[in-house]
């Protein structure tokens, strides 16, 4: 699959960072970065070059070319990121055990976003000889996106600014034909929710009640502008903090390792939809006790009766 302007201008960027000193040529860039390779002629890679470089320039990355003898397309040229334009922090430096961590959080990402681009791209740049790598952190990589597969088509969706159709599974259980403008996904309380537009109104999704795969359709999504955005934002922030749930978690148990409680055992969760709550919490049986609200005790206790009628 072919990467999207999104992929590979993160692909060139980390590239680009990680030699400030050396820098790349085009030839380097082109052979490394999948997206180039990808263009038919070596004239096609260049035009597409040519407007990475303007889109990172309208995000405040200027790129600058060394060694070059007064010609930028000299074949001596290279480039790298103007430390004016993109700095780190002062007290940070990128080391070899420093880009191995950042390789992990490529991985992660990479599982659902940017599928093996930049994981491609980086052992490349391993492959270059420009970083050093040390594989014992290989078998901790982490995998935080893979138990959502409508992730990744909605984020290509909302990347090309284009409606999705899907199947969503409401709290009672029945199914619902839903057809969006998807805006923005966020992490809230360890759950995924999509932000978009339904119907003319603005409205929240959670990733884990689409049933159906995710189809990305050719109409253009409406598009919220920032402040509403941000309006739609807080409310459900606001709505979130004003759902609280406090669970009593029994000691040395997965639960406890889960939920962190306090010393003396209860667990404080905000929580955006109820019966989401009462499912992952039925996954500890008995190591867990909702004190309140009295609604998920009700759900919570109508769930345990059923699992005993199904298994008696």
């Amino acid at each position: 699959m072919k990467q999207s302007p999104a992929e590979r201008l993160f692909t060139l960027t980390c590239y680009l960072l990680s030699t400030e000193i050396k820098g790349l040529s085009k030839q380097d860039i082109f052979r490394a970065v999948p997206g180039y390779q990808d263009s038919k002629t070596e004239e096609a890679a260049n035009r597409l070059f040519e407007r990475d470089k303007t889109s990172l320039k309208d995000a405040g990355i200027q790129l600058e070319v060394i060694n070059n003898f007064g010609f930028e397309d000299a074949e001596a040229a290279r480039y790298r990121i103007a430390k004016e334009s993109f700095r780190w922090p002062k007290e940070l430096t990128l080391n070899s055990a420093k880009m191995q961590l950042l390789e992990l959080a490529a991985k992660a990402w990479n599982n659902q976003v940017l599928e093996g681009s930049a994981q491609s791209g980086l052992t490349r740049l391993k492959s270059l000889g420009l970083v050093a790598s040390n594989t014992d952190l290989n078998p901790f990589t982490p995998r935080l996106l893979t138990r959502h597969a409508a992730f990744a088509p909605i984020a290509r969706a909302i990347e090309d600014s284009l409606q999705v159709a899907f199947k969503y599974q409401k709290p009672d259980g029945g199914l619902s034909d839903r057809l969006v403008s998807p805006q923005r996904l966020r992490q809230i309380e360890g759950q995924w929710v999509l932000l978009a537009v339904h119907e003319g109104q603005s409205k929240n999704f959670l990733l884990r009640r689409i049933v159906s795969e995710v189809e990305v359709l050719q109409a253009e999504a409406k598009r919220l502008t920032n402040q509403e955005l941000q309006q739609v934002e807080q409310e459900l922030n606001d709505f979130v903090l004003g759902n609280l749930a406090t669970i009593k978690v029994t000691g040395d148990t997965e639960a406890e390792l889960a939920l962190n409680p306090s010393e003396e055992g209860i667990a404080k969760l905000n929580y955006m939809d109820e019966a989401v709550l009462a499912e992952d919490l039925l996954e500890f049986g008995t190591d867990v006790e909702v004190i309140e609200p009295e609604s998920l005790k009700r759900r919570m206790r109508a769930s345990l009766k059923a699992v005993i009628k199904q298994h008696a």
